[in-house]
């Protein structure tokens, strides 16, 4: 696993060198309080000791509107319900940080994930099978989600590899494997906030599911304030509109 993050990493830091051009050194003049995931990837840092926020999402279309809690702990962080898709939306995720690996003079911030979701829900006929049949249409689902996240910040170039383990509990033969990478650049800071630009690609190995692309933009508003626009989401269902996805986090 270590070795797979070393030479995952050090592609991307050789993209970097060899694509962008960016500057030497990037200071900005307020400290954001950005939050510890990208759009639908989680980084491998994690926000410390006594630092919490809120997040609230609304999307075009299909996508319902939710929201979600982020509470940091000694030495990790605990996420209530901040997740997009149909495993982790309702669950609990832990981030346990690990001490920063070293990667040609540059820090490598990663973080241990363990997730759990059970999802049961009866319409109160009491007639279903648990399996979506018969009348009383059951859903009870439950997840178990295992992975590493870790995150290398190039100047103002930010990538973060994410693969994991997710385990259907119940299910047989339902694990599969899931790879998030994300690729972030700081753009401009203005006297309004600092807004910059991300891609994200969730490469998944289970069937039927299609991998998962986002394009999108963050404007860290002032020091509490976050509001990620992501007008693109292409997967099973694609998702496009004006402003699209809307991610706000709101730091305390």
């Amino acid at each position: 696993m270590r070795i797979a993050l070393y030479s995952a990493l050090s592609m991307s830091l050789m993209a970097t060198t060899a694509f962008a051009e960016v500057p030497t050194t990037f200071t900005p003049k307020k400290q954001y309080n950005e939050p510890t995931r990208g759009f639908l990837i989680e980084h491998g840092r994690v926000s410390g000791q006594g630092k919490a926020s809120v997040e609230l999402h609304t999307g075009s279309d299909q996508l319902s509107a939710g929201g979600g809690v982020r509470l940091g702990l000694a030495q990790a962080e605990l996420i209530i319900n901040s997740g997009l898709n149909d495993y982790d939306g309702n669950g609990v995720l832990l981030k346990w940080g690990m001490s920063d690996l070293n990667l040609n003079q540059t820090p490598v911030q990663w973080s241990l994930l363990a997730a759990v979701s059970h999802l049961d829900i009866d319409n109160g006929n009491g007639n279903g099978n648990g399996n979506g049949n018969g009348n009383g249409q059951v859903f009870d689902r439950t997840h178990i989600k295992l992975g590493v996240a870790a995150t290398i910040s190039v100047d103002a170039a930010m990538f973060t590899l994410t693969p994991q383990l997710v385990d259907e509990a119940g299910k047989k033969g339902d694990t599969f494997i899931e790879v998030g990478l994300g690729g972030y650049v700081g753009v401009i800071e203005t006297p309004t906030g600092l807004f910059s630009l991300g891609a994200e690609l969730i490469l998944t190995s289970k069937d039927g599911r299609d991998n998962t692309v986002a394009l999108g933009g963050r404007w860290a508003y002032n020091e509490q304030l976050n509001i990620d626009i992501i007008p693109a989401v292409f997967s099973e269902g694609d998702l496009s509109g004006i402003p699209g996805l809307v991610r706000l986090n709101i730091a305390f």
